[in-house]
């Protein structure tokens, strides 16, 4: 007898966890030093994994030390800023490395051992592997060909960040979504052609998590009638002819989503609670073109291959139009939200992160077009495909090794970079250019203050400043040498800035090297002081934005830097710091504009 070989999808599945894996152990796992592990949970992450530790292993939910990026003090307890359901999903793992932990005297029973960190990595690859044989099982229950859905499967997991965020971010929550939703809507499809009706009750339960897990993408709803088709009246209908199945699917959804609540009172005494104090959703000025096209997060731009999926919700209204409408509906709402927030581009990372957990909705109409499609398109997709892949995995290379700004891309730092490897591009970039902080009623403009270093200034002061033919303007620059240090600085109290609000620096300066890369060294330093001289707020950066490349030239640089409010008796300072003199270069024509958040 003939043995069957595996399918292609299903082949595609084993690559994609098995890259996923090599990449984990040989980029988180290991690192640099052999101990990347120590770094699975950082950012985000410790928000998230601040719950299983609170509540397994100190026992002091509610009473936690506070941090400031995920755990903030109230009058009646500590609150964990995050939702609960990646910390739901990591539990299992958690709980295993635990396990292991406490089997090993020598290991730290403070949740944060190899045991445990590799645990939540390992965690990781399985929700991959759920998502992917769910999603492949979706795309086969529609009868989509087996090459078509490999082809899929493999581009969303060697093309996108769903291979950062298994792999190197497995704390975060997008692989969790994106294998609850993948398994929504595998149930929703078979509820759709007539499975046994207890399956509603499952659906509601995992609608309920992904909401848990992140409240705005319970926006999936809008994906049933791509997944049922023209079987979602039915779909509806079944389910309303039967309230015994609807209250138990209602009770089902909202018993996962009291998760959240209950957290809440147990850690403040309130049923509800807002834990992102001083961020939001600026509903009225979305980021709609660089969340798609922008260099610093531009979907389209780091993960190409969705041009594919967005291109084929269009193509898709010449067969199905209720389908296609929905597409549309689907891409164009999920994006009004996720480019509403206030740091659209969500913090450093690579690429955009957020729409991880609409891929499995997303690739819907890109399976039905591809399907359809004829023997020239369909060769034309997989060349498409092929050549995305190439491009992402190169740059997803030249992220990792410190080429790309983990946070600050922007045109010039992506000309300068464009598919470049080696030493010699590893760490080249600097500057900071970010977001405003959460300003729904806008900013003020509080301070402005200029120095071209011919007269005094209120605010800029200090610095070696002395008569140069090469002057930018005037006749005088500021002289940073082995000698020099530090250069002018502007300095302003709480007395001639307001308290209580948060604030937003534009710095700019004329920059001149008489060799390029003369300034390569250079830092460029925010900070807030407190009355006894100790740091309320410390923040350094790389000056330049990217490398010189001319001898003898002036280069403008320009800054955008978030702070937090001052608070009575505080200052803040600004200034270029030259460690050990190791840079030789000359400043000149220095501004500053500070603005602060209106109340709100």
């Amino acid at each position: 007898m003939l043995q069957r070989r595996p399918s292609a999808s299903l082949l595609a599945t084993l690559v994609v966890v098995l890259v996923a894996i090599l990449v984990s152990v040989n980029v988180l796992w290991k690192g640099s030093d052999g101990e990347g592990w120590r770094n699975t949970i950082r950012s985000d992450a410790k928000g998230y994994y601040s719950y299983l530790v609170a509540v397994f292993i100190r026992h002091d939910l509610g009473h936690e030390l506070p941090a400031w990026e995920y755990i903030h003090e109230t009058p009646t307890g500590t609150l964990n800023k995050y939702f609960s359901g990646t910390a739901v999903m990591m539990a299992p793992w958690f709980l295993a490395g635990h396990g292991l932990a406490l089997l090993d005297a020598d290991a730290p029973n403070d949740g944060y051992s190899v045991y445990h960190m590799k645990a939540i990595a390992i965690g990781g690859w399985g929700y991959l592997l759920l998502g992917m044989l769910a999603l492949r099982a979706l795309l086969r229950g529609m009868d989509v060909r087996d090459a078509v859905v490999a082809y899929i499967l493999i581009g969303l997991g060697l093309g996108t960040t769903l291979l950062q965020y298994t792999a190197v971010q497995p704390g975060w929550s997008h692989v969790y979504s994106f294998c609850a939703v993948s398994a929504f809507l595998l149930l929703i499809h078979r509820l759709s052609v007539g499975a046994n009706m207890r399956g509603y009750v499952a659906a509601a339960a995992l609608l309920g998590l992904i909401v848990l897990i992140r409240p705005v993408n319970g926006l999936v709803l809008l994906a049933l009638p791509i997944v049922a088709g023209d079987r979602t009246g039915l779909l509806l209908t079944r389910l309303f002819q039967r309230p015994v199945i609807l209250v138990l699917a209602g009770l089902a959804g909202a018993s996962v989503v009291a998760l959240q609540p209950l957290l809440w009172h147990l850690q403040t005494g309130h049923w509800l609670e807002w834990g992102y104090r001083n961020e939001g959703f600026h509903w009225g000025r979305p980021e709609i073109i660089e969340v798609l096209f922008g260099v610093r997060r531009g979907l389209f731009l780091w993960t190409p291959i969705l041009i594919l999926p967005a291109l084929c919700a269009v193509l898709l209204w010449r067969v199905d139009q209720m389908r296609s409408a929905f597409s549309l509906i689907y891409w164009s709402v999920n994006t009004y939200v996720i480019a509403s927030w206030w740091i659209w581009y969500y913090g450093s990372g690579f690429g955009s992160r957020v729409y991880i957990d609409h891929f499995p909705v997303l690739v819907i109409p890109m399976a039905l077009v591809l399907q359809h499609a004829s023997r020239r398109w369909w060769i034309t997709a997989r060349i498409f495909i092929v050549l995305c892949m190439a491009l992402f995995l190169a740059q997803y290379t030249q992220y990792h090794t410190g080429i790309l700004h983990h946070e600050h891309m922007d045109r010039a730092k992506y000309s300068a970079t464009f598919l470049r490897f080696g030493e010699a591009h590893r760490d080249r970039l600097g500057g900071k250019w970010e977001a405003p902080p959460f300003n729904p009623k806008g900013m003020e403009a509080v301070l402005l203050d200029a120095t071209d270093m011919e007269r005094s200034s209120a605010h800029w002061r200090d610095g070696h400043v002395v008569e140069r033919p090469e002057a930018y303007s005037g006749s005088r620059v500021c002289v940073f040498d082995a000698e020099h240090e530090f250069g002018t600085m502007f300095s302003a109290a709480a007395g001639s800035l307001p308290t209580g609000r948060e604030l937003y620096l534009e710095v700019g300066f004329e920059c001149y090297e008489e060799r390029a890369g003369d300034s390569f060294e250079a830092l460029a330093i925010a900070s807030i002081q407190r009355p006894d001289e100790s740091f309320a707020h410390y923040g350094s950066f790389r000056m330049n934005a990217t490398p010189g490349t001319r001898d003898s030239t002036w280069r403008h640089l320009e800054y955008r830097i978030p702070l937090p409010a001052l608070a009575e008796g505080e200052s803040l300072s600004f200034y270029l710091w030259n460690p050990e003199g190791g840079s030789k270069f000359l400043t000149d024509d220095l501004f500053m504009r500070v603005w602060a958040v209106e109340p709100y």
